[in-house]
């Protein structure tokens, strides 16, 4: 404090401050490049290092220690296509770079080994001992690159070579290696001819048995009907077939009509008949009763007496009247002569019925059972004639298919005799694999000056690889752009470190930084709401505590009532860095209920008071905060005091910070340069984005002058040197600093330092 009182405040006069949000001026692609090449080049100590070290410690070792070797190398030649003696097609390989590969494998095999240790072992070569297996020695050979064989791209060149200092001994080594790889893949081809020779001969003489047995087999199918073709014959018993089927089909249909009509005459004959069903048969036969005839004519004939007496007599007259009567006796004698007929003829009327419904069933069944009879009779046929179609049309099958299996085995057995014939030409046609060119040497000192001369640029590589390595690994924020790019938050301002400017400006520098700092919070709170701060960071050590107390120190300068609250509970500092008695813990009475005059310190010459805390009671720090009377207190605050600045533990190591968080208008998040892990920041921002705090922005701590929010101004007022005013260009404006970035500054005694 007392070296920031050594700066008389100066206000910021005309001079605004503008941002725009980090998210609509990233450009990830660019960026992302941008900032590889500035890590790296943050690192350039390692690169210039290691293209020394291993540069030139490499350079001069193979100058001094690499003895004069020779290549020496020998060919075969593996031809991509062979031409057959027979024929002008050409057979080729599928996958040729496959072969190729295969053959060099083929060439290192332990068979190919085995040959050239038989063939070299009384030469007494360099490469191999007494004591030692020669077989064992090659092996290592090529396990570890001494004998390499190289399939040439783009050729049809296999190369078999070593790197020795002893020309002649690897010459016969190598030429070796060709003799027996030579003679191996002769004898590969001429073993695989033979063995295709007996496995197609053996082929031949199971079709031909097979062909055999095939004709037997066709013979004893025609044998049965006389011809190899049945279809004509099939075709007239499918006729035979479709013409019963139809007079089935027409039998059927009147075997149903006639069985409808048994049906419904047996249930007629189980119903009873009754009078009312033979009432006109009965009526018939009482009418055709003599009796009731006789009487019927002698009514007739009285009533024509009646009629012709009317005629000539009155109704009173005797002859009249006894005719009348007579007619009534009549009528009388027919009702009950017609009621007696009636009577006797119903009994014999409901027998007659019976017996003609039962002889009329019995005559449906007769004709329903000859039906019956003849329809089962050509059902019987049907099948006959069906199943002998069916026979007819397998037997043809079996012919065909029988016909086909031969015609089949025939061509296999005639491609198998031409290929048995092809082959035995093509044993002496010209091999797939030949030697090109016997083993020679030559010297390898051009390998040597080229890795002399490729050793800086490996170290150089190297080098830039490490780099890159650390500059991957390293997750901290090295600049304000960092922070810009990466974690998309506004940047209010950023202070000095104190290794990056002179002593004598560094307070200059400190006051004009946090003049920026009050400046932009002044901008973002155009309404005068925001009151009450809370300046937090991701973890320990980002400068949060000194932001907080020159943040509050420089708007008391401002002339704004300023109150610094100490909340920090768990590990408290503010106290300790303005040398304030050791018994104040204000913060902790006045959220007890302790009258606000009473839990203040008021620092002399400034329009700024403290309310401290200490460390007692810091288990119970989240448990007085959580009291439900805690954010009407610090709510209350706003009526004392213009700005209300809260130092709070970190949010990333306790939950104090969001308690604070929700109570404050604004949270200041910090971060210093060096130290702050990105991924720190980013999950506090996550965590404060989760409880909806209002984040203002952040601060950047410990920035180079170069990246300070005020960097143009450094060191004006102070002259320039008669260079530095040659080499100045007239007007320099500000470059690339329209937005408003975020950071965080700490600060104690007007010096930089982690709290």
């Amino acid at each position: 404090m007392q070296e920031l009182d050594k700066y008389a405040y100066q206000p910021v006069q005309g001079e605004v401050f503008d941002y725009v949000d980090t998210q609509q001026s990233v450009h990830p692609q660019d960026d992302g490049i941008v900032e590889l090449v500035h890590a790296i080049l943050r690192r350039w100590y390692i690169v210039v290092f290691c293209a020394i070290l291993v540069g030139g410690g490499g350079a001069v070792a193979v100058w001094r220690f690499m003895p004069e070797k020779f290549n020496t190398k020998g060919s075969v030649m593996v031809s991509l296509v062979v031409a057959p003696i027979m024929y002008d097609t050409k057979t080729g390989v599928g996958n040729y770079d496959t072969f190729k590969n295969t053959q060099a494998g083929v060439m290192t095999s332990d068979l190919i080994l085995n040959r050239v240790a038989d063939e070299v072992k009384d030469k007494e070569l360099v490469f191999f001992n007494q004591q030692e297996s020669l077989l064992q020695v090659m092996r290592n050979m090529v396990v570890n690159g001494a004998i390499q064989v190289i399939p040439e791209r783009g050729t049809e060149f296999l190369h078999i070579q070593m790197s020795t200092e002893v020309p002649s001994d690897a010459e016969k080594l190598i030429n070796a290696f060709l003799r027996s790889y030579e003679a191996v893949v002769k004898t590969d081809e001429i073993d695989s001819i033979n063995d295709r020779l007996s496995r197609l001969e053996v082929q031949r003489r199971t079709l031909e048995e097979q062909m055999r047995r095939q004709k037997a087999k066709i013979r004893e199918r025609v044998d049965e009907y006389g011809t190899e073709q049945l279809t004509p014959r099939q075709e007239i018993a499918l006729k035979q077939v479709a013409t019963l089927k139809q007079e089935q089909v027409s039998i059927g249909v009147r075997r149903m009509l006639m069985e409808a009509r048994v049906m419904t005459m047996e249930d007629q004959l189980k119903d009873e008949l009754t009078l009312s069903d033979i009432t006109d048969q009965v009526q018939l036969r009482v009418e055709s009763d003599p009796v009731i005839q006789s009487l019927r004519q002698d009514i007739r004939r009285y009533e024509q007496l009646i009629r012709d007496g009317q005629a000539t007599m009155i109704d009173t007259n005797p002859e009249m009247q006894r005719r009348k009567q007579i007619l009534s006796e009549l009528q009388r004698d027919l009702e009950k002569q017609r009621q007696e007929a009636t009577t006797r003829h119903e009994q014999s009327a409901l027998a007659d019925a019976r017996k003609k419904r039962q002889g009329e069933l019995d005559s449906l069944k007769a004709e329903l059972n000859q039906i019956i009879a003849y329809e089962e009779k050509i059902r019987e046929q049907l099948k006959e004639h069906d199943d002998s179609t069916i026979q007819i049309g397998r037997t043809q099958l079996d012919i065909d298919d029988l016909r086909e299996q031969y015609e089949s085995s025939r061509q296999i057995f005639n491609e198998i005799t031409r290929r048995i014939d092809e082959l035995n030409i093509e044993r002496d046609r010209k091999p797939r694999i030949s030697i090109h060119s016997w083993a020679r040497s030559v010297s390898a000192e051009s390998k040597k000056k080229k890795l002399m001369v490729a050793a800086p640029f490996g170290g150089l590589g190297m080098g830039l690889a490490l780099a890159f390595l650390l500059a991957k690994l390293d997750r901290r924020v090295h600049a304000p752009d960092d922070v810009a790019r990466r974690i998309g938050v506004r940047i209010i301002g950023t202070t000095t470190g104190p290794e990056h400017v002179s002593p004598k400006l560094l307070g200059q520098q400190l006051m004009d930084d946090y003049q920026t700092i009050r400046a932009n919070l002044g901008l973002l709170d155009g309404n005068g709401n925001t009151k009450l701060l809370v300046v937090t960071s991701p973890g320990m050590g980002d400068g949060k505590s000194t932001l907080s107390l020159n943040l509050a120190t420089s708007f008391a300068r401002s002339g704004r009532k300023t109150l610094l609250i100490d909340g920090d509970l768990r590990k408290p500092d503010i106290a300790i860095m303005l040398n304030l008695p050791g018994t104040l813990r204000g913060i902790q009475d006045y959220l007890f209920g302790m009258d606000l005059e009473k839990t203040i310190y008021r620092m002399e010459g400034l329009d700024l008071s403290v309310m401290a805390s200490d460390a007692r009671n810091s288990q119970d720090a989240l448990e007085l905060l959580s009291i439900p009377e805690t954010p009407e207190r610090i709510r209350r605050l706003r009526d004392s005091f213009d700005y209300i600045i809260i130092d709070t533990p970190p949010v990333l190591a306790f939950s104090d910070a969001m308690v604070w968080a929700k109570m404050a208008d604004g949270v200041i998040l910090t971060s210093y340069i060096g130290h702050t892990s990105k991924v720190e920041m980013k999950e506090a921002l996550k965590r404060l984005h989760e409880i909806k705090a209002n984040i203002i922005g952040t601060v950047i701590n410990n920035v180079k002058v170069a990246h300070s929010y005020r960097r143009y101004g450094y060191g004006y007022g102070y002259g320039y040197s008669e260079k530095e005013k040659a080499r100045r260009k007239p007007h320099a404006t500000k470059r690339g600093n329209k937005a408003l970035l975020i950071g965080a500054g700490s600060e104690e005694n007007g010096v930089n330092q982690q709290t």
